[in-house]
């Protein structure tokens, strides 16, 4: 090969090392705004992840705040339970010393019925309706994890990705 061939040769892939150098920087241009641009179009979803995540807060300490109260009245009815079995024994020992008096006793033992059937009717809707609010409340506190994960997720993807393209328009 001759050296003028040889030199041309040269020139040219100077010129292409030159051609590509230029391309990379005008790349590294296009990715720094896009990045900028992106960051700008980011922000307000940002903002109203934020705002998602004050409600989802509040909406725990709701839950919460739910659980307290059904906690609390389930402690309440199984001190009351007991309590209702007793006075229910007490009426049948008053109606058997006043098998004396035929109509009052029979007027007082219709009521001590009722009064039974009324706690064992109370004691069983209360129980599973008790039962159900615990288990919506149980549902709604996962769906509340759930969306927060979610949203974490997009946030850290996100960020990684802003990291990502920094790190890059920085090691240009």
């Amino acid at each position: 090969m001759s050296n003028e061939t040889f030199q041309i040769i040269i020139t040219v892939a100077v010129g292409l090392a030159l051609l590509s150098m230029i391309v990379q920087g005008v790349a590294a241009l296009a990715l720094y705004r896009s990045t900028r641009e992106m960051a700008t179009r980011l922000s307000p979803v940002v903002k109203r992840a934020k705002a998602i995540l004050a409600v989802e807060k509040e909406s725990i300490r709701r839950i919460e705040i739910a659980i307290d109260k059904t906690l609390l009245s389930v402690d309440i009815l199984e001190r009351v339970a007991p309590r209702l079995g007793t006075l229910a024994s007490r009426v049948e020992d008053v109606a058997g010393r006043a098998m004396q008096l035929a109509a009052p006793v029979a007027a007082l033992e219709r009521d001590a019925v009722l009064v039974g059937t009324a706690a064992h009717f109370l004691s069983l809707e209360m129980r599973p309706r008790l039962a159900a609010l615990a288990a919506e409340t149980s549902a709604l506190a996962g769906a509340a994890e759930t969306q927060l994960r979610r949203v974490g997720r997009v946030f850290h993807d996100a960020l990684k990705h802003v990291f990502h393209l920094r790190q890059i328009v920085a090691s240009r």
